[in-house]
């Protein structure tokens, strides 16, 4: 071979070689072959089949290739071309093959293009190891990163991420380990008050990092042996090794004051709480059963207030089954039409006639008779249901109230309001909607919410009581006189009306200390231009001291008590009381 074509051959090598990919490297070998041996005509054939061509159509070569060896080509266009092929591969794996005009391929163009297939084969066999060096190695990568995502999870699985605590897996396990010994072992269960307060208005980064610290106090108040763990959310468990439920109480409050303290969280100061569930347990328990059991305590601390301690009693297993069943039932009636309305009149005192009407839901429980609202309303409201509710209370009431204000157009209605609802950002959208279906002005309708909800994050409420002010209905703080903080926020507080609770006249006749608040709080109102409503007028005693006092409006079996849809008319029909 000449140095001409030696000098072709080291360039063809060093370009088929350079790719990494087979079809790239058959291209570069046609392109290269038909170039250096000036063939107009230049392809790689697999069996009978043209896999890559250049300077003709690959189907249009492939239909003209004669059958068998040949040594010629016709195709439309050019004159016949000479034919010259090489086989490449250790076994007949393909061919090499260019066809020019003119002069054929001479034996040292035969022999170069014999050099060239035999390179073009060379590469693809190493193109073949090192793609399968490659995936190999890509698969072994990918199997050590999935073992290591696996160690990961089984990690996390046993670690909370946020706060180093074992997870609620790991507690069990070191509980049931606990278990088998003969030593009691207590268990602390721990809800956070106020976290989501915290959360909704700071972040949940803020919410995080809270979190971490709430972990850093409940590690200050165990002993070595003692376990902490991050069930989930914002509940904890400790497990007191040795220990009795009679001591794990002062261990217990010992936590209550230390999550009480101020944390200082995105540069304020942040103040929680928490309510304990405790249960204790021997050889032979569950250690699901046993943190299940200082779970049900716990709930039973967070329903007797915030920041309490509850020592599990196996009666708690009854009313924590009766909770249950209670909630299946109650996501039932809504679709089952089990609720009703009564109406009670809101009666002007100084005239004894009836203004308006404060809608109250009932609940007949099938087969069991009617549940009171303040056993399933907080359950609605834990449970997010007091959504649908409160949306089918405004819209069965502000019907009803449309129909009656067709022959007494003055008549007003008073809905209560749920904290879930006067935080969800629908819901002046959701009021809107609803008294545009029924037909219902929206200055006939009055808003009623807690004392204590307004004051649970006052900033989110007077956003949300400005959306609902914008629509035109009115505005109530219901069971005024009962929060701690609410005069500061009075004024800032888009309201019309204060409903006056029934605690301040709880007496049949009241006493001169009871008069002088209810008289303070009516001074203000008076002052800050709000109607006044004092709740639970029972006696005569209580209805007259009212009026003497000023009081705007009242409410109460004295006065009326809630009565049935019919008949609501005739109460509107002449003064209720003289």
């Amino acid at each position: 071979m000449n140095h001409w074509s030696t000098h072709q051959l080291t360039e063809f090598f060093a370009a088929v070689c350079s790719p990494q990919d087979e079809r790239a490297a058959i291209t570069i070998a046609v392109e290269r072959a038909a170039e250096v041996l000036e063939a107009e005509v230049g392809a790689v054939l697999r069996g009978d089949r043209v896999e890559v061509a250049r300077g003709v159509d690959r189907d249009l070569l492939d239909g003209a290739l004669p059958a068998g060896p040949a040594s010629q080509l016709s195709l439309p266009g050019l004159e016949d071309l000479n034919i010259g092929t090489a086989r490449f591969g250790a076994e007949p794996r393909g061919s090499l093959m260019v066809a020019r005009a003119g002069d054929p391929l001479d034996p040292e163009e035969r022999q170069l293009l014999q050099a060239m297939a035999q390179t073009l084969g060379l590469a693809l066999d190493n193109i073949a190891l090192l793609t399968a060096e490659r995936r190999l190695r890509e698969e072994r990568e990918r199997e050590a990163a999935e073992r290591l995502a696996l160690v990961e999870a089984v990690r996390e699985a046993r670690h909370d991420s946020l706060t180093g605590l074992p997870t609620r897996v790991l507690f069990l396990e070191i509980l049931a380990g606990k278990l088998r010994l003969t030593v009691p072992t207590s268990v602390l269960f721990i809800d956070l008050d106020r976290f989501k307060a915290v959360n909704d208005s700071l972040g949940h980064r803020a919410g995080d990092d809270l979190l971490g610290h709430v972990a850093a106090r409940i590690r200050d108040c165990l002993r070595p042996a003692d376990v902490g763990a991050r069930i989930g959310g914002d509940e904890f468990a400790v497990l007191l090794d040795t220990t009795v439920a009679d001591d794990a109480v002062p261990v217990a409050w010992r936590l209550i004051e230390a999550l009480r303290r101020p944390f200082r969280i995105s540069g304020r100061d942040v103040f929680i709480g928490a309510s304990i569930g405790i249960a204790t347990g021997t050889a032979g328990f569950d250690a699901d059963d046993l943190l299940g059991n200082a779970d049900v305590a716990m709930y039973r601390a967070k329903k007797d207030g915030p920041g309490k301690v509850i020592v599990f009693e196996p009666a708690m297993h009854a009313e924590a089954l009766a909770r249950l069943t209670l909630t299946a039932d109650l996501r039932h009636a809504l679709a089952a039409d089990e609720f009703r309305l009564l109406y009670q009149p809101l009666i002007r005192l100084e005239t004894g006639v009836a203004t308006g009407v404060e809608a109250l839901i009932r609940w007949k429980r099938p087969g069991r008779g009617y549940v009171p609202p303040v056993e399933f309303l907080p359950l609605a409201e834990e449970n997010g249901m007091i959504a649908d509710i409160g949306r089918w209370v405004l819209r069965a009431a502000g019907e009803q109230a449309a129909r009656w204000r067709r022959t007494h157009p003055a008549l007003t209605l008073n809905v209560n309001v749920s904290g879930r609802q006067l935080t969800d950002p629908q819901f002046a959208a959701d009021v809107e909607q609803t008294l545009t279906g029924c037909g219902l002005p929206a200055g006939a309708v009055t808003l009623e919410l807690t004392e204590s909800v307004l004051m649970n994050d006052p900033r989110t409420a007077i956003a949300c009581l400005g959306d609902l002010r914008d629509l035109g209905v009115g505005l109530a703080i219901d069971d005024f006189g009962t929060g701690y903080s609410s005069l500061s926020y009075l004024q800032r507080l888009p309201v019309d009306e204060l409903k006056i609770d029934r605690a301040f006249i709880s007496r049949a006749e009241p006493t001169a200390a009871d008069l002088a608040v209810i008289r303070t709080v009516v001074e203000l109102a008076r002052t800050l231009k709000l109607r006044t409503v004092v709740e639970g007028v029972e006696t005569e005693e209580q209805h007259r001291a009212m009026r003497e006092l000023g009081c705007d409006y009242g409410q109460g079996y004295h006065l009326c008590r809630p009565i049935e849809p019919e008949s609501v008319p005739a109460a509107f029909a002449a003064p209720l009381v003289t």
